[in-house]
Formats: structure tokens, C-alpha cells, sequence
């Protein structure tokens, strides 16, 4: 009994570590999402939030003590008597190399999260946006696609406000998130500012993905993720914006410019910049001036 207890305790903490770190599936079911995110929450970097970390650590933790209360005495004969059965050391080795897998693949995440987190803390030191850095003043090419909240986004409809546009797929574990937090430190002085992300991954980032994407960003008020069922449709902004991408169709993996667009009140295609660093897009933002209401 105590040897099944351990066994089964194994088990559950190596599910229950997977449910938090698992990537969710392009579509997935809303109570998956819904129970994710109520037990372990998100950080600004993709991880856990402290409540999460602390289910992920103390709900074993409590479990593993009370086995060790209760069969304390008994479970070191009990676990060498297991091991002297072949199935018993099966069982042991394919535990053990599950452990291992699971652990090494977490600390994957968490240090690519790190880094995520340190690049953007770096970006804040760059230096200053060059004050005769080209503007522009073509108009932006429109477009409409499907945001978080099921509606239909226009680009045109969004005129009298700066807009900040870039290009961004959910699986992206780099530079996307990267990019998605350096415009979240940009934006939170100009008021009335929409940034959109326009998914790169149509194929997986499908609309109804996106409540999911926004809620593992934590895409504050003003941010639209989009994409649209029709892949092609999707394809075509990112190409009318010049931004291009190679798709490897053996891991899904994309390879694309970290281009961010700022687009002023009236429309135009103000800036380009690649793979800037918040303080620029800050201070893109403040030369474009404020919001207006849109002439009539």
C-alpha cells in the first residue's frame, strides 16, 4: 500500500505539472482554458503567476507529507521490496526517466522565460529614438480581421487614435512574447493607443484560439489579437505590410522580422522599426501626437 500510495503520487504530480505547461491546442475546449487559468494564473511572461507556483509546489508538497505520515515507517521496506521485482524496477525506471524528461523540458520554459523577461528589462537601457529617424506618410494599408472578442476589426475603423501594429504567432517562445511585452511597457502612458497583433499562424491561431492567447499574454485593455478563419485572408496583411515568413511545415516553427508599424490618427504609416525596444516605441507614440477626433 504505501508503495502504490508513492507510485500514485508520482503520477499525479507529473499530470498535474503537465496541465500547467502543456501549450493548449489551437481550439481549446473553454473549461480547459477556464480551469488552466483559475488554478495556476499567468505572469507577464508567459509562466505561472505566485498562486499557481504555489498550487504547483504545496498541493504535492501536502500529499507527499501526509503518505509520509501515514506510512512513514513502513514505506523504506516497502519500496525495497518493490524494487526487487522486475516489475517493480520497470515501474521505478520509467518513472524516474518521466521525472527527468518532465524537469528538464520545465526548466526549458522557465529560462526561456527568463531570458524573455531579462531582453526586455535590457531594452529600456537602449539608447534613444534618433531624433532624425525617417518618418513616413504613406497611408497604411487597411484591412479587417477577428479579435479576442469575436468581433470584426477594422484598421479603418480605428482612425483619430494611434495605432501599433505588429506580427506575432501564439507557439512563438522568443522574440513574439518578447515583442508582446516591450509594446505593453510602451503603451501604458498614451491613452486611447490600440495595438493589434496580427497572428502569423493562421492555421493554428484560429479565432477561436485567440480569448486563450490573450488571457497566456495577459493582453491588457486596448490590445486585439487577430486572425481570421480564411488563412489566405490573414496572409494577405502581412504581405500587403511587407512582413515575410517562412514556415517550417515539420515543427510549425516561423521565422519572421520582429517589425512593429505605429500608425497615426489619420491613417498613415508613421514608423517602421525592428525589433525595437519599448523606449522607442514610446517615443514614436509621443511624436505622433494625440488622439483627434476623426474629421467627418
Amino acid at each position: 500500500m504505501p508503495a502504490l500510495a508513492l507510485l500514485l503520487w508520482t503520477v499525479a504530480t507529473l499530470i498535474w505539472w503537465a496541465f500547467a505547461f502543456t501549450p493548449l491546442p489551437s481550439e481549446p475546449p473553454a473549461w480547459l482554458s477556464v480551469a488552466r487559468h483559475a488554478c495556476f494564473g499567468s505572469a507577464d511572461d508567459g509562466l505561472p503567476a505566485p498562486h499557481g507556483w504555489m498550487l504547483l509546489t504545496l498541493g504535492p508538497g501536502s500529499f507527499l507529507l501526509g503518505i509520509v505520515v501515514l506510512w512513514g515507517r513502513q514505506l523504506p521496506s516497502a519500496l525495497v521490496r518493490a524494487g526487487r521485482s522486475h516489475a517493480g524496477r520497470v515501474v521505478a525506471v520509467a518513472l524516474a526517466a518521466a521525472v527527468a524528461f518532465e524537469g528538464f523540458w520545465v526548466l526549458r520554459k522557465v529560462d526561456a522565460a527568463r531570458a524573455i523577461g531579462a531582453w526586455a528589462q535590457t531594452a529600456q537601457d537602449d539608447a534613444a529614438l534618433p531624433i532624425d529617424y525617417p518618418r513616413q506618410d504613406a497611408l497604411a494599408p487597411d484591412f479587417a480581421l477577428v479579435d479576442q472578442h469575436g468581433d470584426r476589426l477594422s484598421l479603418g475603423a480605428l482612425r483619430g487614435r494611434p495605432v501599433v501594429l505588429t506580427f506575432v504567432f501564439a507557439h512563438c517562445e522568443t522574440l513574439c512574447p518578447l515583442i508582446v511585452e516591450r509594446l505593453k511597457q510602451a503603451s501604458q502612458e498614451p491613452s486611447g493607443t490600440r495595438v493589434l497583433l496580427v497572428t502569423l499562424d493562421a492555421w493554428r491561431d484560429t479565432p477561436g484560439s485567440l480569448p486563450g492567447i490573450a488571457r497566456r499574454w495577459a493582453l491588457p485593455p486596448g490590445f486585439h489579437m487577430l486572425s481570421s478563419r480564411d488563412g489566405g485572408e490573414v496572409l494577405t496583411v502581412s504581405t500587403r505590410y511587407g512582413v515575410t515568413s517562412v514556415r517550417d511545415e515539420r515543427t510549425g516553427d516561423i521565422t519572421h522580422p520582429g517589425l512593429v508599424f505605429l500608425i497615426d490618427a489619420d491613417g498613415r504609416l508613421a514608423y517602421t522599426f525592428s525589433n525595437p525596444s519599448a523606449a522607442w516605441v514610446r517615443e514614436g507614440l509621443r511624436r505622433l501626437g494625440p488622439m483627434h477626433v476623426r474629421a467627418r
